[in-house]
């Protein structure tokens, strides 16, 4: 038995017959083969393991009926004084803010990151400067965007419809 290596191929000739073979060459198919078998796995364990985590769980959604609110009665005179209130509605509830004297925000208090955690809730800090979960220490501006911390996406902001001294936040999503 006789064995010549040719460029991408063995020839082996045995009793006087030529026959071609890829399966002992390490410069045929079977090398890249493996290469690329070896590239694939590699870069699916190198992206997934080094991955900024940008894919979080979705932020759950909950209907409700429109919630009207009269602006001129006791219980919502925070929102002239420290400029919010904490409204019972949507999944963890809406932090009412008033942005100026004819616009008012309200943003959904559950957290944007890992939203389905027991405590992924956001509160206004002591300083009334910013909005932040304890949880997993992400805070936000009063605008609903993220200022530090893990959280990457912005808080849900429901639509509101001032007519008025009557205030009405539905469950639009606005963002």
């Amino acid at each position: 038995m006789e064995e010549k290596a040719g460029g991408d191929f063995m020839i082996i000739q045995k009793n006087n017959k030529r026959t071609w073979s890829v399966e002992n060459s390490w410069t045929g198919f079977g090398k890249y083969f493996r290469v690329s078998k070896f590239l694939t796995i590699f870069l699916t364990v190198f992206f997934t393991a080094c991955s900024s985590d940008l894919f979080d769980d979705p932020i759950p959604i909950v209907f409700f009926q429109p919630v009207e609110i009269n602006l001129a009665l006791p219980q919502y005179i925070d929102l002239n004084t420290k400029g919010y209130v904490y409204i019972n509605a949507g999944v963890r509830g809406i932090i009412l803010h008033k942005k100026n004297a004819t616009t008012y925000l309200a943003f959904e208090r559950n957290c944007t990151y890992q939203p389905n955690q027991a405590c992924a809730t956001v509160d206004v800090h002591t300083s009334n400067l910013f909005l932040q979960d304890v949880c997993c220490g992400s805070t936000f501006n009063w605008d609903g965007n993220p200022t530090g911390g893990i959280a990457w996406r912005p808080l849900r902001q429901y639509q509101t419809i001032l007519n008025g001294n009557l205030l009405t936040i539905t469950d639009e999503i606005l963002n």
